[in-house]
């Protein structure tokens, strides 16, 4: 299976809130990186227990797009929450065949611009 297509399923499992289908496609010994915040999961079992114990309801999870490049694949994510939608870019790293070292950066759409740089913002995505 390729790296864009691991990607994919992960970010459909977490949607499905299966987290079995999540840890199968997991490396053992994978770290998730989210420099926003300056946390990082080490473990399957930290990785997709991030994910399972988040509080509910987070909200409706789509996967906008993948690309891929060997054993990389990155991901734009987007998440209808219900008082916000957020945005993810995701990059991964395929070893052994399974989604071993990621970082997500995420930002909330929506956010105003700062002074000066109202002509730019456009409706849409």
């Amino acid at each position: 299976m390729g790296s864009a297509q691991l990607v994919r399923q992960l970010y459909e499992a977490y949607q499905a809130r299966d987290w079995q289908a999540a840890e199968a496609i997991v490396h053992p010994d994978a770290i998730v990186d989210m420099p926003a915040t300056s946390e990082r999961l080490v473990g399957r079992a930290q990785v997709v227990g991030f994910q399972r114990d988040y509080p509910e309801p987070w909200g409706d999870l789509a996967v906008l797009s993948v690309i891929e490049s060997g054993s990389k694949a990155a991901a734009q994510v987007e998440v209808r929450a219900p008082d916000s939608v957020y945005r993810m870019a995701a990059f991964w790293e395929v070893w052994d065949g399974l989604l071993w070292h990621g970082t997500e950066y995420w930002v909330t759409a929506g956010e105003a611009p700062p002074p000066g740089r109202a002509h730019f913002v456009v409706s849409g995505p």
